[in-house]
């Protein structure tokens, strides 16, 4: 899909964190052919980064966020689910870049939802 603008969000937890995580983030954009934007670094376990990332694509300068694997969204399986909710209500699309998991076709909208009824 072309036009689309992503947003990484990353989660650091040692020094070489970022740039991994930023080199997934640039291949899938590059692999969908989006536009590889800013990105969202959450240091901690709180959910502060989220909403910062929340208000980025819901004031439109972005229409995804791009993680590197499911276990980035946060450090905890509660967290992890928390910020998966706040996705989901707040209608932003999210791509698991490592796996392909986007909540833009029906696997991926049903795998989240899996996730949230457990």
């Amino acid at each position: 899909m072309a036009g689309i603008r992503a947003l990484s969000f990353t989660r650091h937890t040692g020094p070489a964190d970022g740039a991994e995580q930023r080199e997934v983030f640039a291949a899938a954009c590059a692999a969908r052919g989006w536009t590889a934007g800013d990105v969202v670094r959450q240091y901690g376990s709180d959910l502060r980064a989220w909403w910062a990332a929340l208000r980025l694509v819901r004031s439109g300068r972005y229409d995804v966020v791009v993680v590197d694997t499911m276990d980035r969204l946060a450090d905890t399986e509660p967290g992890r689910l928390a910020a998966l909710e706040m996705l989901r209500c707040a209608g932003v699309r999210l791509l698991v870049a490592r796996d392909g998991t986007d909540t833009a076709d029906p696997v991926g909208a049903g795998l989240v939802a899996s996730l949230l009824t457990v």
